[in-house]
């Protein structure tokens, strides 16, 4: 998926972790009202879950792609290996 909002409202990652870096400016400027700091740091805690959630799915993924494709090259590496090895036993 894009930047763009996922189904069902869902942020994306960019936009998740876009919320929080401002949170965290937030609070690191003290420019946050003491009466909105707990909201703050519940709503930060949920987007550094859903980051974190989001990074391990992705990470699972590209994993899987890349074995997949060295499982592929091994195959044809077996078999180009095969007919590398017939054309010097020709020559």
């Amino acid at each position: 998926m894009s930047d763009k909002k996922k189904k069902g409202g869902e942020l994306s990652y960019a936009e998740a972790s876009s919320e929080l870096e401002a949170i965290l400016h937030e609070v690191e400027s003290g420019e946050i009202d003491l009466d909105l700091l707990s909201e703050k740091v519940e709503r930060a805690a949920a987007l550094l879950a859903m980051c974190r959630e989001r990074l391990a799915t992705t990470a699972t993924r590209v994993k899987k792609v890349v074995s997949d494709l060295h499982a592929a090259d091994a195959e044809r590496g077996d078999d180009a290996g095969g007919q590398d090895r017939e054309a010097e036993t020709d020559r």
